[in-house]
């Protein structure tokens, strides 16, 4: 197996497409999941396959991101002649917002989960 690995930042409460596209004949297959325990993506986090020919495309879109969709997310890639997947790894930091008041004075406090 082949592991790439890059790192997406973001803020909660936008949405987010991470694309992996691969090469290949035959044409290569791509399935994305999460890191942690193997989930796969499901409710607000859906993918997508696009391309045509050798290459294909598949997104996952993020929508309303929040603290808890930080983490590991891996795209796997494969197809009939291949003996090993080739994987990317795409690190998730989501940046929330913590307002504290203090008083007249609203405290805004940027974090990274």
């Amino acid at each position: 197996m082949i592991t790439r690995q890059r790192i997406v930042k973001t803020i909660q409460n936008q949405q987010l497409q991470i694309p992996c596209t691969a090469r290949g004949i035959p044409r290569p297959t791509i399935a994305w999941k999460r890191k942690r325990n193997g989930q796969h993506l499901s409710g607000r986090v859906t993918s997508r396959n696009t391309g045509d020919g050798e290459y294909v495309t598949n997104t996952i879109t993020i929508s309303r991101i929040q603290t808890r969709d930080a983490g590991v997310y891996i795209c796997t890639a494969t197809n009939k002649v291949t003996t090993r997947p080739i994987e990317q790894e795409v690190t998730l930091v989501v940046q929330g917002i913590v307002t504290k008041y203090h008083g007249d004075i609203d405290i805004i406090l940027f974090y990274v989960t």
